[in-house]
């Protein structure tokens, strides 16, 4: 199984993906964020009332719902721990003297308390073009010791930040030009994603920053495989022109990058260990209309990476992801969570 869509999106789609080519959407969750619990379970949030929102188990297998667990607030849309020990989330701040164009406060509950960690600007700006702008970062580490958030927004944004649980102290403040982070499967290594650089870094507490070898500019969607050996990503073969769209992959051991077809391609994301989904593109014309040099058309291809050969995905009706919802139709087509839950 796989759960696409990031889980402070509308929408994620879950997919059994025992066939890859051609899966089985068993799932559209909406308005709220979720979380694979077990082979045939997932836990997503339900407020209740000011002061509650209630975890609920649904099964797969049964069709059955079940109440795991109560978070002492209202929340739709978090990054949080399974077992429910952390969670962060976020409310939009009005804007004020200190705040021209509003904000965002960041809460964080962990060790039964509840209180704003920090606060940041939100920025002035847009992209005009085929990914926009980077997502909102607020992941909570793997191991429940860390959490990083912040948003890229353009003009007056600030630096994603990374806090300590323990003592809800700022452990680093990352560089400006960092538009996306996001952590490894286990542990607390954040991988980084740094604007105008050639080469992906990650971040640890004990090392600081430091380069990946054999790394490129990780530039749109990164995401890593089910067994945190490789990450998969869109970058411009012409950054600076933006109109040659293509997908490689990344293998962290190995410190070497795989350009996975030399075709337009985008949005390649891992659905099962050694097997990617992406969408085919085409040039834009003038009647499209469309952000950037390059659309989607509709397709998506399977690959064994092992193979090399890619397969189109063969959707059953009403469960090809575009349409399903997110910006652009294709944006809950994204980096994903499997069983068991990471």
């Amino acid at each position: 199984m796989v759960l696409i869509g990031a889980k402070w999106t509308a929408n994620q789609l879950l997919y059994d993906v025992t066939n890859p080519v051609r899966p089985r959407l068993l799932c559209k969750i909406a308005n709220t964020s979720a979380h694979l619990f077990t082979g045939d379970t997932f836990e997503y949030l339900k407020p209740v009332s000011a002061n509650e929102t209630d975890v609920m188990l649904h099964s797969l297998g049964s069709g059955n719902e079940s109440h795991a667990g109560t978070f002492p607030f209202y929340v739709t849309s978090a990054s949080w721990l399974p077992d429910q020990s952390v969670m962060a989330y976020t409310l939009p701040r009005s804007a004020d003297e200190g705040y021209p164009n509003g904000g965002v406060d960041v809460y964080l509950y962990a060790q039964r308390k509840t209180g704003l960690l920090f606060t940041y600007r939100t920025g002035i700006g847009d992209c005009i073009c085929r990914f926009g702008l980077p997502p909102e970062v607020l992941a909570v580490s793997p191991d429940g010791q860390y959490v990083a958030a912040g948003h890229l927004t353009g003009k007056g944004s600030q630096p994603i930040a990374v806090y300590r649980m323990s003592d809800r102290a700022l452990v680093t403040t990352l560089d400006p030009g960092v538009m996306w982070a996001f952590w490894d499967r286990s542990g607390h290594r954040l991988f980084l994603d740094r604007f105008g650089s050639d080469t992906a870094q990650s971040w640890t507490p004990e090392a600081g920053v430091s380069a990946l070898n054999g790394a490129g500019a990780w530039s749109y969607l990164p995401g890593l495989s089910p067994d945190g050996n490789q990450i998969a990503y869109t970058a411009y073969v012409n950054p600076s022109e933006q109109s040659q769209p293509r997908i490689y992959v990344y293998d962290l051991k190995a410190a070497t990058t795989h350009l996975v077809v030399e075709q337009l391609r985008t949005q390649i994301l891992f659905v099962k260990d050694g097997w990617v989904w992406y969408l085919e593109e085409r040039a834009c014309t003038a009647s499209d209309g469309c952000p950037g040099a390059t659309m989607p058309t509709g397709r998506v291809y399977a690959m064994n990476l092992s193979a090399g050969t890619e397969q189109e995905v063969s959707w059953a009706f009403g469960d090809d992801p575009h349409g399903q919802g997110g910006d652009a139709g294709w944006g809950v087509f994204g980096p994903g969570e499997f069983w068991p839950a990471g």
